[in-house]
């Protein structure tokens, strides 16, 4: 019996996602978008998290989506770039992805991180400047617990006197308006 595909992505992929969400809250996760690399290695996503490519054949890291702090298209470049959360003070984890044209996949992206973010607010610290407080959520599951992060704007440095204190009241007013 003749048994038609309706993806566009390659089986050892959808085995590499099955592999990689095989231990994370809500177990297997299906792929709802893929888009294949120039250099041959192919990103996934699914309603929990992306698939990135590790470098080794066969294998994804598996990122939840509240674990994006932001994506964006470089279309001279042809290059995605995805930006993971860190620590406080610490630079944002990037990966390049080099794509002819994201498609369905880039849509996906910008969908799942739009998702994620419950509570996004402004806080001045000095002047105008200050500390943007983002509370994300995975969108899969709306039960699971708020990750919290801060950017701070342009010119100001966690190592400032200051900063970190006035970081952490930001985030403390943020948590109790909205009772999270």
């Amino acid at each position: 019996m003749l048994k038609l595909r309706r993806t566009s992505w390659p089986r050892e992929l959808t085995e590499a996602v099955q592999v990689a969400s095989r231990h994370s809250p809500g177990g297997k996760e299906d792929i709802l978008a893929a888009v294949q690399l120039t250099d041959g290695q192919w990103v996934a996503g699914g309603r929990a998290a992306v698939y990135l490519p590790t470098g080794t054949e066969g294998t994804v890291r598996r990122v939840g989506w509240e674990k994006i702090e932001r994506a964006g298209w470089d279309s001279e470049a042809s290059v995605l770039h995805v930006y993971e959360t860190t620590a406080f003070g610490t630079p944002l984890r990037a990966t390049e992805l080099k794509v002819d044209d994201p498609g369905r996949f880039g849509q996906l992206l910008r969908e799942r991180i739009d998702a994620s973010v419950l509570i996004q607010r402004h806080v001045p610290l000095a002047g105008k400047k200050g500390v943007r407080v983002v509370g994300r959520r995975n969108p899969a599951d709306p039960n699971d617990t708020v990750f919290w992060n801060f950017v701070l704007d342009k010119g100001l440095e966690p190592d400032q006197p200051g900063v970190v204190d006035g970081a952490e009241a930001a985030l403390a007013a943020v948590r109790d308006e909205f009772g999270i």
